[in-house]
């Protein structure tokens, strides 16, 4: 028996070559192939070239490693902000004119969909200077989800997987120097509005985030929000689940390098994934296969069923200190899929 297999996003190649690469390196174990996002992630380089949009005061809600931002200039109605400037859209419909010739060539199988990673309206404004956040959040998602509106257009619904990135819970629910705070039901509701975006047959699903730092090991978060278990995660998914109005397909759950006990996994005992297929992001090059093995058995001892994954993207340095090293890291989702 093998274990599903998910691409959180992050392949550090261009679209053709990720999609060559993993249709072959993890044939018949991955689902979903993300065109590697090197066209970018977060709107970061996206919000400077719209007008009335001007340097912030380096006012991050989730404060480091998010010291850059952005505001909207003095005197400019941020009702009235144009977020023209978005690259979602135009980079998934380009992506996946690649990603249909790779399958038309017989490099990715049949049935594999074209996954397009998107951060949420509330990630996506990290670099925003939080005293405006509330007033931009819901300009902001309106823009987002005309970009996803195109992309639903544009791609065939049983080719397309959107993979929601959700980084809330650590920007300020596990964040105890978070400058304002936010409500779980109020963030739950906004990626819910997210899912219920997506229109069946397409997939939507969820990629819960927190941040190159917490999955290293390597140090810890800078801001002391290093994660106890995964029991504010469970509960944010079911937060989630309770407001959407469509299934949510897939569920993504990162794991700390360090983290092989079963105080971590315990929460999952109360975890009512239903349909949805859960992840655990808990392969890393450095653990080797019995590292691997001793973070999946304890999973096992709390969670019935599981497909693997890295904890964060591939190009992220975070996901595993040996950066550079992407091809051995596919071929280590396919040894953990096969082998454990």
């Amino acid at each position: 028996m093998t274990r599903p297999v998910f691409l959180v996003g992050s392949v550090p190649y261009e679209p053709a070559e990720v999609f060559e690469r993993t249709g072959s390196s993890l044939k018949g174990l991955v689902g979903r192939i993300p065109d590697g996002e090197l066209k970018g992630w977060l709107p970061a380089a996206d919000f400077p070239k719209m007008a009335g949009v001007t340097a912030g005061r380096g006012q991050s809600i989730s404060g480091p490693p998010f010291n850059t931002t952005v505001r909207a200039a003095d005197g400019q109605d941020i009702g009235a902000l144009n977020f023209d400037t978005l690259h979602y859209a135009p980079n998934a419909i380009d992506s996946y004119a690649a990603f249909k010739a790779a399958k038309a060539a017989g490099k990715v199988e049949p049935g594999v969909r074209f996954q397009v990673s998107i951060p949420t309206p509330f990630t996506g404004l990290i670099t925003w200077d939080y005293d405006q956040l509330r007033q931009v959040w819901p300009v902001y998602e309106t823009a987002l989800l005309r970009e996803v509106a195109r992309i639903v257009d544009a791609i065939p619904a049983e080719d397309l997987a959107i993979s929601w990135d959700c980084c809330e819970f650590v920007m300020t629910l596990a964040n105890p120097h978070a400058p304002e705070k936010w409500s779980m039901e109020e963030l739950a509701a906004g990626v819910a509005r997210c899912l219920d975006a997506i229109p069946e047959p397409a997939e939507a699903g969820l990629h819960l985030c927190y941040g190159g730092y917490n999955s290293a090991g390597t140090g810890g978060d800078p801001l002391d929000r290093a994660i106890a278990d995964t029991g504010l995660m469970v509960d944010f998914f079911h937060a989630i689940r309770d407001a959407a109005h469509r299934p949510i397909d897939f569920l993504h759950m990162p794991v700390p390098r360090q983290r092989e006990d079963d105080g971590y996994f315990a929460p999952l005992d109360r975890l009512e994934a239903g349909k949805t297929q859960l992840y655990l992001g808990l392969i890393y090059l450095e653990d080797g296969l019995e590292g691997t093995r001793r973070k999946v058995e304890a999973a096992c001892r709390h969670v019935d069923a599981f497909g693997v994954a890295a904890a964060c993207g591939l190009n992220n340095p975070g996901a595993s200190s040996r950066a550079g090293h992407t091809q051995e890291m596919l071929d280590q989702h396919r040894l953990v899929a096969e082998a454990l």
